[in-house]
């Protein structure tokens, strides 16, 4: 059995109403919430609609992503596995089952994540290695030409995972916040998400702590189509939002100006 927890602000109540749709279709999902970071009436009202689902305010206002995933967890009785879901996913019940079963089949799996989708089909390289300032710098604020010839494609390549093989589990440093599936005990353990991440990056730093206590993995068999919106990249707000995580990011982690592995290359 397991938990889920959904998080929103402001939804698409379209996508909100697929992702319900999904998670309710799980004969093995025990109960779920969804944490309102705003105040939405029509919110509400849909989630009625899901009866293992229920809706809650969150007490302290918009206090970001990992803050209200926590206030989630708390509130949920008690399951062997707790899925963070974002609301602008669906899923087959086969996807879950599948993360499941890898986590029964190893007790050293603490987190599991699935292969990601767009609608169109094509598949989202969203495992990732630890960030570098170079592979950052190239795929999220300069233009490509630039990128190329500084040469920092090669880094933002690299960070993405793009030569390992999405059709084999994968050990990630870094797995997508989009659908994250917790052992309990493991969530409890990490006290949660660092609630210093507003938002961004706190799938990175939950990640990598999970993977102290032992594996964190991507199973290909789990698929999951994600109507990515990739905000920060035409917001200004949430772009500072992305520095902002980034520094906190690296402060707790580690700086790093390109990954050590790419160090003896040519630039």
């Amino acid at each position: 059995m397991w938990n889920a927890s959904i998080v929103v602000f402001e939804p698409n109540l379209e996508s909100l109403h697929a992702v319900l749709s999904s998670a309710q279709a799980c004969s093995d999902l025990q109960s779920g919430v969804v944490v309102d970071n705003g105040a939405s009436a029509e919110a509400k009202a849909l989630v009625t609609q899901f009866p293992k689902f229920r809706y809650e305010l969150n007490p302290d206002g918009n206090a970001g992503f990992g803050n209200a995933h926590n206030f989630a967890f708390r509130s949920l009785p008690a399951a062997p596995f707790h899925a963070v879901l974002n609301p602008d996913i669906r899923f087959e019940p086969e996807a879950i089952r599948r993360l499941l079963e890898a986590m029964a089949a190893d007790r050293t799996i603490q987190l599991t994540g699935p292969a990601l989708y767009n609608a169109d089909g094509s598949q989202q390289l969203l495992c990732k290695r630890y960030p570098s300032i170079r592979a950052l710098l190239a795929r999220r604020f300069l233009p490509l030409d630039v990128t190329q010839w500084l040469g920092f494609d090669v880094d933002a390549n690299y960070f993405e995972m793009r030569d390992a093989d999405y059709a084999r589990e994968i050990e990630p440093e870094f797995l997508s916040g989009a659908l994250m599936m917790f052992r309990r005990d493991t969530y409890e353990r990490l006290r949660g998400f660092d609630e210093r991440f507003f938002l961004y990056f706190e799938d990175c730093d939950i990640t990598l702590r999970a993977r102290r206590l032992g594996r964190a993995v991507y199973v290909p068999g789990a698929r999951v189509t994600h109507d990515w919106a990739r905000g920060s990249h035409r917001s200004l707000k949430l772009t500072w939002v992305t520095v902002v995580s980034l520094v906190r990011l690296f402060n707790k982690h580690g700086w790093r100006w390109r990954d050590p592995n790419l160090a003896l290359r040519h630039f």
